[in-house]
């Protein structure tokens, strides 16, 4: 029964949520604190709004009824907290109504989330025998899916990493057409995968990821766009609840089980502008499965078993760190020119994804911790990495309209309670150093490259006088290396924070070379007696 309220409340987030709060920060170049503040309406009023009234959720008022309740008023209920993604996090607190709450397993959440894609599936008209045997398994690894050990793999094999050492890998790659996911499925799985056969899986899942890259941008550790990744996932599984070891003829029917599903919701998507009512409904139930699948593969949602008041309201308080991402490139159509590894070490834009339609109201604010960084720019985009604030096109509608939205140096916000506003966006925070001192930086770079040429011309034009070469004076050399003071005290500067150090790194490794090229023209030109001791 609590488990059945929890995929009910799931499916109207925004009916039983008033409003949701979302703080974040960045706190340094790695990580960002994030606060999400949940404002729970009564559920016993929730329960009881009519059919066809907003905020009415089906068959939760006879849910409720049947759940014991409390000296209290409470009842013990699982509930669906907030929606994270699958990257590193610290410090995960959940309270509800003031009080520390117990997260369920990730596994059993996951498994949770496959039964409400059942749920899916059923209301969108279309056949589910198949989640009994086959797609329960594959969906609950896939919405689980730990990325790290395929993630290594991938990126020893596909990256060239500035140290020579780990060039062997793609270099194998390259030469001996060595796959990086037939290494990693050999590695995981009990009986090996043939070439032959991972083609023929290959072929099963390409429709699987157009239909989830019509949804989502392209990333290569998401489990839903690329199902074969969670296989090993799936065969642990199996093992552990005691339902027999994977094969590959296993393998074949649940990656069939899962194109079918997809299939069968992509079709029935294409009704989504019918006449007929029902039809209409079943479409956008499946338009639903179809964007949820993708979500959930990337994403996994933080179910929480909680004693809360049913009959008025509450509070839900989330606190994370969160890694910051300074560069999102697994997207081929919105990628930046950084397109090397190494470019993460010098990008200044966080991408930062946000569930913005999950309650009735949603509120967002962006700061960063350290004065001497401002935000030049904030942009809001759709998870295929197109804007959500103005048209693609010239002409093209804007689906909502933005309620409030408000810019400066220190703070981004975004309020919105536009009944069909996105479920998630990304928000791109264009990140930059303060322009006093970016303008100090600009002058010191500027000033020693014209303090190293004036150097090194006046040395070499010198004139004949009495057979003898007069070049430049020690007096004048010292005159010309004086910005030198002034470069090295931005060099050598302690930052207030890393985030800071991050966004002036580039410039400090530029005027670094610069100081050592004018010390080293310095040193060479009175070595070369082109500087005169004494005049």
């Amino acid at each position: 029964m609590q488990d059945n309220i929890a995929l009910t409340l799931l499916h109207h987030l925004p009916a039983w949520r008033m409003r949701a709060i979302e703080r974040i920060e960045f706190s340094s170049a790695l990580w960002s604190v994030r606060e999400h503040e949940i404002h729970v309406k009564p559920l016993t009023e929730v329960a009881m709004v009519r059919s066809g009234l907003p905020g009415h959720v089906p068959d939760l008022y006879s849910q409720l009824a049947r759940l014991p309740k409390g000296e209290d008023g409470t009842a013990e209920l699982v509930l669906p907290i907030v929606e994270l993604p699958k990257v590193p996090l610290v410090d995960l607190r959940i309270t509800v109504d003031g009080e520390p709450v117990y997260r369920i397993p990730l596994d059993v959440g996951a498994e949770m989330e496959a039964q409400y894609i059942k749920n899916l599936a059923n209301e969108a008209g279309i056949d589910t025998t198949s989640f009994k045997n086959d797609l329960t398994d594959l969906l609950s690894a896939i919405f689980f899916l730990p990325t790290s050990q395929y993630a290594a793999t991938w990126k020893r094999y596909k990256q060239f990493s500035i140290n020579p050492r780990q060039w062997r890998h793609p270099i194998m790659r390259i030469l001996a057409k060595k796959d990086p996911l037939e290494i990693f499925l050999n590695s995981c799985l009990r009986f090996e995968v043939k070439a032959h056969t991972l083609q023929e899986w290959r072929e099963i899942c390409s429709p699987i990821k157009d239909y989830v890259l019509q949804e989502t941008m392209e990333d290569y550790l998401n489990g839903a766009e690329y199902p074969l990744i969670a296989l090993p996932q799936m065969s642990r599984e199996m093992r552990r609840l005691g339902k027999g070891e994977l094969d590959e003829d296993s393998c074949n029917r649940r990656l069939k089980a899962l194109y079918d599903l997809l299939y069968a919701a992509h079709a029935q998507k294409a009704h989504i502008d019918s006449e007929n009512e029902e039809q209409r409904a079943r479409a956008a139930t499946a338009s639903m499965l179809l964007s949820t699948y993708a979500a959930f593969g990337s994403r996994w949602t933080a179910f929480s078993r909680c004693r809360v008041p049913v009959d008025r309201p509450f509070i839900i308080n989330v606190r994370e760190m969160r890694s910051i991402y300074f560069q999102h490139k697994w997207n081929r159509e919105y990628r930046s020119w950084r397109t090397f590894p190494t470019a993460e070490h010098v990008g200044r834009t966080a991408w930062k994804m946000v569930t913005f339609a999950d309650a009735e109201t949603n509120h967002l604010s962006i700061k960063t911790a350290d004065t001497s960084v401002r935000l030049h720019r904030c942009e809001a985009v759709d998870e295929k990495g197109k804007p959500v604030d103005r048209p693609v096109k010239e002409g093209e509608k804007i689906g909502g309209e933005l309620d409030e939205e408000s810019e400066t140096f220190e703070l981004y916000l975004r309020h919105d309670s536009t009944p069909d506003r996105l479920r998630r966006i990304w928000i791109k925070c264009h990140l930059r150093l303060d322009r006093v001192i970016s303008l100090f930086f600009y002058l010191a770079m500027a000033t020693t490259a014209v303090g190293t040429a004036l150097l090194i011309w006046r040395a070499t034009e010198g004139k004949e006088v009495n057979d003898e070469v007069h070049g430049i004076t020690a007096k004048d050399a010292a005159v010309i290396l004086i910005p030198v003071a002034f470069v090295a005290s931005f060099v050598l500067t302690r930052d207030t924070s890393t985030i800071a150090m991050r966004l002036r790194k580039l410039r400090q490794f530029i005027l670094l070379i610069e100081l050592f090229v004018l010390l080293g023209t310095a040193f060479a030109l009175y070595f070369g007696h082109a500087i005169r001791a004494h005049p």
